[in-house]
């Protein structure tokens, strides 16, 4: 199973256990405006596009992980019966190993108090949505 179906069903099973996970990208593209032709010759292959004024364009926070959103949870009695959403962080990973990185935004995430983990399979993510890590 490749590393995107993994992490679609994932959702599934996070929506299923109450959780609301978004993909969450993280990397680098290019921007600019798009060229119009100045009267020169470019030749340019399938799919090539090319940009005036280029810029990297950063998306995301290094080490973020591929899925994050909240898991809805009722308080205890003495905060009214409120719902709190507690912030959850799932590294889905086919094969491999995490990064240091994203190791460390795991980390952070736990000790804030959020749920976070990697998840190879559905019994992970429910370890990790449940709190159970």
């Amino acid at each position: 199973m490749s590393e995107a179906d993994l992490m679609r069903l994932l959702q599934r099973r996070a929506s299923q256990l109450g959780a609301r996970l978004f993909r969450q990208n993280v990397g680098q593209a290019w921007t600019g405006m798009l060229e119009r032709g100045n009267g020169r010759v470019v030749r340019l292959g399938p799919g090539d596009v090319v940009l005036r004024n280029a810029r990297p364009f950063h998306a995301g926070v290094s080490g973020m992980s591929d899925l994050g959103g909240w898991l809805p949870v009722q308080v205890t009695p003495d905060m009214v019966g409120s719902t709190i959403a507690i912030y959850v962080q799932v590294e889905v990973k086919a094969g491999g190993r995490p990064t240091s990185e994203q190791l460390a935004w795991i980390a952070a995430v736990n000790k804030a108090g959020g749920r976070a983990g990697v998840a190879h399979n559905e019994a992970e993510l429910s370890e990790i949505i449940n709190g159970l890590l």
